[in-house]
């Protein structure tokens, strides 16, 4: 018999946004760091201060490394250079959190269940509860316990307050990036070999609240800049790329 392979996880539970943590590895990465040798300075350098060492490693490995390192070794330095050059804290959470939704599927289909739904609803731990329950029984996610349900609700709801996703009211709030942000996924999206009309219509775009017509506006509104050359004509859409790769490219539009 063929073992389910399950979307969802509970690794959300080993930590939320966790933005400063974030900054902090972030800043202290040196292009050429192994896994190991990255660990290891972090540990004798106790770099997460009050942290123990085994929260530094569940830190480093069950969330750093499954976020920014795992996928893609260069997104911790394209993070880093980007801090360096100035992106705002505001920019950087924002990649931050489309980091975090795409590595944990679960928030990530949360997040696009409520842009899909009423956005006045008051947003809880039991909103969370009754998508995990639904997920469970779509085999989405294994049979999990209660206690463990209980968990991973509580931290998508925290996730969410980390993200500023969730307003006065209780709320969802969709927050728009801004355009470095949405240049930045752009030629990312763009380097990782999908074409013009998948880029337009990649889901990431979702998480912002952001329709492919507002992606083409805002692709439009770039393109004024003389980042890339754009075409745009009734199905027709074609971007005219500048950069080669996304150090060349960081390093001309942030530095």
């Amino acid at each position: 018999m063929t073992a389910i392979k399950y979307v969802y996880n509970a690794n959300l539970a080993k930590g939320t946004g966790l933005i400063n943590e974030t900054l902090t590895l972030t800043e202290f990465y040196k292009e050429g760091d192994s896994k190991e040798s990255f660990l290891n300075r972090c540990i004798s350098h106790n770099i997460l201060n009050k942290s123990t060492e085994h929260r530094t490693k569940d830190i480093i490995n069950l969330v750093f490394y499954q976020r920014y390192w795992n996928v893609d070794y260069q997104v911790v330095k394209n993070l880093k250079d980007l801090r360096e050059y100035g992106l705002s804290l505001e920019g950087l959470k924002s990649l931050f959190y489309v980091y975090t939704a795409r590595a944990n599927q679960v928030l990530f289909d949360f997040v696009l269940e409520l842009g899909e739904s009423n956005q006045n609803q008051k947003i809880n731990n039991e909103t969370s509860k009754s998508f995990l329950l639904r997920a469970i029984s779509s085999l989405k996610a294994p049979a999990w316990s209660d206690s463990i349900i209980k968990r991973v609700s509580s931290y998508l709801i925290s996730c969410l307050k980390d993200f500023d996703l969730i307003d006065r009211e209780g709320t969802l709030k969709m927050n728009h990036p801004n355009q470095m942000v949405v240049n930045y996924l752009l030629h990312e999206l763009h380097f990782m070999g999908l074409s013009d009309g998948a880029i337009v219509q990649n889901k990431v775009w979702k998480l912002f609240g952001l329709s492919e017509n507002d992606i083409i506006t805002e692709i439009e509104k770039i393109s004024f800049k003389g980042t890339f050359i754009f075409q745009h004509s009734g199905e027709i859409l074609r971007i005219g790329w500048k950069y080669h790769n996304m150090d060349e490219f960081i390093e001309n539009e942030y530095r």
